[in-house]
C-alpha cells in the first residue's frame, strides 16, 4: 500500500494588499512634500546659462583669433538674446555673405543684476556700450583682445521678483579688454566670488 504524503510549496511568495501599497505611496508622498521645497531647481538652470554665455564669448574671441577677423557680440536685453556677428572683412558692417547666429537666454533668466551690488564694470545689465544697432556690443579683434572692457549680469526671474531665497542666483561675466579673456563671477548673497 501507498500511503498519499501531501507537501506544502513553501516557495509561494506572497505579494502587497492594496493597502499596504497605497500606506507606502503616502508615506513617499508626504516625505516629498518636505524634500521639495529644499531641492534647488533653478540653480541649474542660472550655471548652464552662465557657462553658455560666458562659453560663447570665448568661442568668439577664439574665432577672432583663429580666422583672423572681428566677431562682434550684441546683447539684446529686451528680447533677452545675445547675437554673434562674424565680420570677416572686419568692418563693422554686416553683409549678406557674413554669418550670424542668436543664441537665446533660457527664459527663467534675465540679463539683470539683481539684487546684487554692482561689479567694478558697472550697474547696468550689460555695460559694454552701444554699437551701430544702438545695443551694447563687445567687438573681439584679430589679434585676441577685445574693443572694450566691460561685463553682463544674468539672474532668475525670481530674483528679480524678490524672492529672499534667490538672491544667490546671479551671476556675472566680464570681458578683459588687453586679452579679450572672459571671467565668470558667482554672487553668493553677500558677496561676489570667482569661478563656478
Amino acid at each position: 500500500m501507498h500511503s498519499s504524503v501531501t507537501i506544502r510549496d513553501s516557495s509561494i511568495v506572497r505579494g502587497f494588499t492594496l493597502i499596504e501599497v497605497l500606506v507606502a505611496i503616502a508615506i513617499v508622498g508626504i516625505l516629498a512634500a518636505f524634500a521639495l521645497p529644499a531641492i534647488d531647481i533653478f540653480r541649474p538652470k542660472v550655471e548652464s546659462g552662465m557657462l553658455a554665455l560666458g562659453s560663447t564669448l570665448q568661442a568668439a574671441q577664439r574665432e577672432a583669433v583663429v580666422r583672423q577677423h572681428d566677431v562682434v557680440v550684441t546683447f539684446d536685453a529686451a528680447s533677452n538674446r545675445m547675437v554673434v556677428h562674424f565680420d570677416t572683412d572686419s568692418d563693422g558692417v554686416r553683409n549678406n555673405a557674413e554669418r550670424v547666429r542668436t543664441w537665446p537666454i533660457d527664459g527663467h533668466l534675465i540679463l539683470s543684476r539683481g539684487v546684487a551690488p554692482a561689479r567694478a564694470f558697472g550697474a547696468d545689465p550689460v555695460s559694454f556700450p552701444a554699437g551701430p544697432a544702438g545695443l551694447p556690443t563687445v567687438t573681439f579683434r584679430r589679434g585676441g583682445s577685445a574693443s572694450v572692457a566691460g561685463g553682463l549680469y544674468l539672474t532668475s526671474r525670481q530674483s528679480i521678483e524678490g524672492v529672499a531665497k534667490r538672491r544667490h542666483d546671479t551671476r556675472a561675466i566680464e570681458v578683459v579688454r588687453a586679452t579679450g579673456r572672459v571671467e565668470w563671477w558667482r554672487y553668493t548673497g553677500d558677496q561676489w566670488r570667482r569661478g563656478f
